[in-house]
């Protein structure tokens, strides 16, 4: 898989999801949070798709209903995603 594969929307879901599992998280959005903490999310996220590991996480978190996953996904659609707005 080279980078020319990687689903954006996927990575940028992943990202969120990565972004707001963090229990230091104080209800700052993706967007708002500093660049450095985006960017390692967007690295973990890139990984997980590089290596194949994101059918099996996503597959889990929509089973368990996952509240992470869910503010991650509405955070991705409503917030406008990468480039969106607030």
């Amino acid at each position: 898989m080279n980078e020319n594969d990687i689903d954006q929307s996927l990575l940028e879901l992943l990202a969120r999801y990565f972004y707001y599992i963090d229990p230091n998280e104080e209800n700052t959005a993706f967007l708002e949070a500093n660049k450095d903490e985006q960017d390692l999310c967007y690295f973990v996220a890139y990984r997980y798709i590089k290596e194949n590991k994101t059918q099996d996480l996503i597959d889990a978190l929509k089973d368990q209903k996952d509240e992470d996953y869910i503010k991650a996904m509405k955070d991705y659609v409503y917030g406008g995603g990468k480039y969106g707005y607030r």
